[in-house]
């Protein structure tokens, strides 16, 4: 029996050049703010979740310290970030970091559209090894859902971060720290109805053949 957790905190800000003044400057701008606090947004967006103290995740020791409460009180679990966000969460040497791709994200000002999300898993101990169990992939493609919920993960991303911690669903108890929309948690338990993973040994036979 294994106590997980998924996290899905405001991310931290995302820094930015202006060359408005001679040598440019960098400019942070709050994630966290705009999307669950009192934060400057376009007229027509309203935050998805409104949370009074969200302009504390601008600080990156909130995160850090998030990563170690969840290393304290669990005995596996991961958090969604971006990718520039990463670094906020300090060394984590037990964590691998996993890439969900977007291909449904819209484009932004800049050329480079970004289409992937970070995720820091740590699995159990006893869960880390091949012979473990099945074997995962550290890469999702599966489409944001446009539900009007900014955050909101799809039930394929919640069975995947599943995977990656050994999630076993007779015998685990998995917390949600942050239910939002309340799609993970949903996933969570339609997670026993969906198709099993393929076996470990067709996977390895596969990785010889390519």
């Amino acid at each position: 029996m294994a106590r997980l957790c998924i996290a899905d905190p405001p991310y931290p800000p995302a820094a930015s050049v202006r060359f408005d003044r001679p040598g440019g400057r960098v400019v942070k701008r709050s994630r966290a703010r705009r999307y669950y606090g009192d934060g400057t947004r376009p007229r027509q967006e309203r935050p998805a979740d409104f949370h009074p103290a969200a302009a504390e995740w601008d600080d990156p020791a909130r995160h850090a310290a998030l990563a170690q409460q969840l290393a304290t009180e669990f005995d596996g679990w991961a958090i969604a970030t971006t990718p520039d966000g990463i670094s906020a969460y300090g060394e984590l040497p037990e964590v691998r970091i996993m890439a969900w791709i977007k291909p449904n994200n819209p484009p932004t000002a800049h050329r480079i559209r970004g289409c992937w999300e970070a995720v820091l898993v740590c699995p159990p101990r006893d869960r880390r090894a091949g012979r473990a169990g099945d074997f995962v992939n550290d890469v999702l493609t599966a489409p944001s859902p446009r539900i009007g919920f900014v955050g909101a993960k799809p039930a394929a991303w919640t069975w995947w971060v599943l995977d990656a911690l050994g999630y076993q669903p007779d015998t685990d108890d998995v917390i949600d720290l942050f239910p939002g929309s309340g799609g993970v948690q949903a996933a969570v338990s339609a997670y026993p109805t969906r198709l099993p993973l393929r076996p470990r040994e067709v996977m390895m036979e596969g990785v010889q053949r390519a």
